[in-house]
């Protein structure tokens, strides 16, 4: 700093020693007190005064004693050196000792749930203090804070986890798994309402803890040491990693690599899953074995082996490949059967319903059809589905889905439209039924929070099953039921609501283009199958895109070509029967391509169920028709059905409207609730009980149509 210029009148004040104006010292004093004050080198010019005057020294920094300011920060930093030197005692190896160890940990673990803390910062020093401590159970407790912190630092995010997060993360959950499983006596308190007294073992004097040591080893190894309770929740850091990996691949683009990459980490935590259970089955804790044994089995059950594949392709034959059956009923030991075993055993409901659920998609997906629908029918879960919670109603809806692929394959055809049927009474909210996306809604208002729901609710793309696929083993199901029924009853009867509603407007288009969507396709082969005409049909089925997706897809055409020739004939003889006196057998057998006695077993058939109105010839191989014309009294009669049929049909499409259609007997109107009941609600039996009446609407028969 320059010194201020002066006037005349102040060298003359301080020559004489009298007051004039403001005082320089009050200046200077006030300078040196803010600390704004030039240093004692900072000038160098040498003020020449005469005697009396200002001399050089009245420039220069006075070093006086401080003010209680600067006094209270020199002590609080010499305080905190103090602590610090403390904190960081060393013993002569160069290690922490266990006093600094703990008070460290307080210290730290205080720190956690802090504003504006530094998650990072919090990691390091916890890693660091992980090489400091000698006993398991400190370790294990730096452990679950370390495990907890990772967790954190995507807390509130809404995002999930980054991938090297999440594999650090499962690895320090691995370490405090072979922690516990390898020191029985260090527990988790889990639920459990007890205190920690993991701190006792490390303040112990190391000598005396290895004399005990070594006087415990030559006594008797049955003598069980105390258990130490730590502070944590084994299966909160399990569920969390299952949840964040989940939530990672709903994030991740399907078609990109790196989904592909992140699905390469789900083996590692299903080996850490069955880590946990197994500790879990050691400790006895069977409410936390559950709940570690559904995350296993949401992880498996989905998983295709060719070696439990009930199918094998054979080349054996020229006619193409063929199905071959192993034996039914055989026990087939797997890691999902004993999931499931293990959790049937157990205690809740939900439990049991989502075991059963995935042991029959488990059995579908390996085409095991005749094993998973007895599952599914012994359980009555289609009567009690509806209360169950919306996971649950998820799973029941793919497992429906699936079982109806699995009949599909299997020849079932009317078993899969009794599966699929239920699924597609709403087309357009097939997505949120079987939780594979959220449908576009173009003409309604979005609702942003129901999206959120079900977008969250979404399972990952590898368990997605083709929708494409499902349309169509729908339509084609209901093609060999609904077309013999239009050419046998008309319009009166109407089995599948979804393909009756595309075929008539199909049949209604003036000018019908070359077939190129799958609902398209359908409709062409439904169209040519109620003309008879078998080959044109089969080959629009077979042009369908799904059989790049379908197993076993050759065989399954083959049963498929079986079923459109027998549906051919029958519709052939439903339609132009009439029209002949008798009709040869081979006649037939050369226009289907089927052999005679297939010929005469679906002739027959249809004859025992008054379909047509005919009889065998045995000698000359014929079919003699009966073609009688009804009388006045049975078209009255004609009549008087059709009325009462199309009443019906509109009084169902009312209730439909009303949301009533598919809630069963027992919802509605009782007006008196008295001992006996009303006579229109629900019925007593002789022990005074009321008499539960379920609806068979939306359950799969025991038996096909076919």
């Amino acid at each position: 700093m320059t010194p201020p210029t002066m006037i005349p009148e102040m060298w003359e004040t301080k020559k004489t020693g009298e007051p004039a104006g403001d005082d320089f010292s009050d200046w200077s004093d006030d300078d040196d007190a803010d600390g704004s004050g030039s240093d004692s080198d900072s000038s160098d010019v040498d003020i020449e005064v005469g005697a009396g005057g200002i001399t050089r020294d009245f420039w220069l920094k006075k070093t006086g004693p401080a003010d209680g300011a600067t006094k209270k920060k020199r002590e609080r930093g010499e305080r905190k050196k103090v602590e610090k030197k403390k904190e960081v005692k060393k013993d002569e190896k160069g290690e922490m000792n266990a006093e600094a160890v703990l008070k460290k940990l307080r210290d730290i673990e205080e720190k956690r749930g802090r504003r504006g803390i530094d998650k990072k910062a919090y990691i390091e020093d916890l890693k660091l203090l992980l090489t400091k401590a000698k006993k398991e159970a400190t370790r294990l407790k730096i452990m679950t804070l370390l495990a907890t912190a990772l967790f954190d630092i995507s807390l509130n995010t809404g995002r999930s986890m980054p991938v090297p997060l999440w594999k650090e993360c499962s690895k320090m959950v691995e370490s405090i798994v072979d922690t516990l499983t390898s020191n029985r006596e260090l527990q988790l308190t889990e639920d459990e309402e007890v205190d920690e007294n993991y701190e006792e073992l490390e303040l112990e004097d190391e000598m005396k803890e290895k004399e005990a040591a070594d006087k415990k080893n030559g006594q008797d190894e049955k003598s069980r040491p105390e258990i130490v309770y730590i502070r944590g929740n084994l299966f909160s850091f399990i569920s969390r990693l299952s949840a964040q990996l989940t939530q990672s691949l709903q994030e991740v683009d399907e078609h990109d690599v790196s989904y592909v990459q992140r699905l390469t980490d789900e083996p590692v935590l299903v080996a850490l899953v069955e880590k946990v259970s197994k500790y879990y089955e050691a400790i006895e804790k069977k409410d936390f074995l559950v709940k570690v044994q559904l995350i296993n089995l949401s992880h498996i059950y989905y998983t295709y082996k060719k070696d439990l594949d009930v199918f094998k392709d054979s080349k054996e034959e020229a006619s193409g490949y063929l199905m071959t059956a192993k034996p039914l009923f055989t026990p087939v030991k797997s890691t999902v059967y004993d999931l499931v075993i293990s959790l049937l055993h157990a205690e809740g409901a939900r439990s049991k319903t989502i075991a059963l659920l995935s042991h029959v998609y488990h059995k579908s997906i390996h085409n095991r059809f005749m094993e998973a629908r007895n599952l599914l029918l012994m359980s009555h879960l289609q009567d009690v589905i509806h209360n169950a919670d919306i996971e649950s109603r998820i799973l029941y809806n793919r497992t429906l889905a699936q079982l109806g692929l699995c009949a599909f394959r299997n020849g079932h055809y009317g078993a899969s439209l009794d599966c699929l049927s239920e699924l597609y009474m709403y087309p357009n909210r097939i997505k949120e039924l079987l939780a594979q996306g959220v449908t576009s809604t173009r003409y309604h208002e979005r609702n942003l929070e129901k999206e959120k729901l079900e977008r969250m609710r979404e399972y990952p793309y590898h368990m997605h099953m083709n929708l494409d696929m499902l349309e169509a083993v729908n339509l084609i199901s209901a093609m060999f039921a609904e077309v013999p029924n239009l050419c046998k009853h008309g319009k009166r009867k109407v089995i599948s609501r979804s393909f009756r509603k595309y075929y008539d407007h199909h049949k209604k288009q003036a000018f019908t283009g070359p077939p190129e969507s799958t609902r398209h396709l359908v409709m062409s082969a439904s169209d040519k199958l109620a003309q008879g005409d078998w080959e044109q049909c089969f080959k629009f089925i077979c042009s369908l895109r799904m059989w790049a997706l379908m197993p076993h897809a050759e065989a399954v055409k083959e049963k498929l070509k079986k079923q459109i020739q027998a549906s051919a004939l029958q519709i052939y003889l439903l339609v132009y029967g009439p029209q002949y006196c008798s009709i040869d057998v081979k006649q037939l057998c050369t226009m289907f391509d089927m052999t005679s006695r297939r010929v005469h077993t679906i002739v027959s058939r249809m004859m025992l169920r008054h379909d047509l109105l005919g009889a065998w010839d045995q000698p000359s191989g014929c079919i003699i028709m009966h073609n009688e014309e009804l009388s006045r009294l049975q078209q009255t009669a004609v009549g008087f059905a059709d009325k009462v049929s199309q009443y019906v049909e509109m009084n169902e499409r009312l209730l439909d409207l009303r949301g009533t259609y598919y809630k069963s007997n027992d919802y509605r109107g009782n007006k008196h609730d008295g001992k006996h009941g009303h006579q229109h609600g629900n019925r007593r039996n002789y022990h005074g009980k009321p008499r539960t009446n379920y609806s068979r609407i939306g359950q799969m028969s025991r038996t096909s149509r076919y």
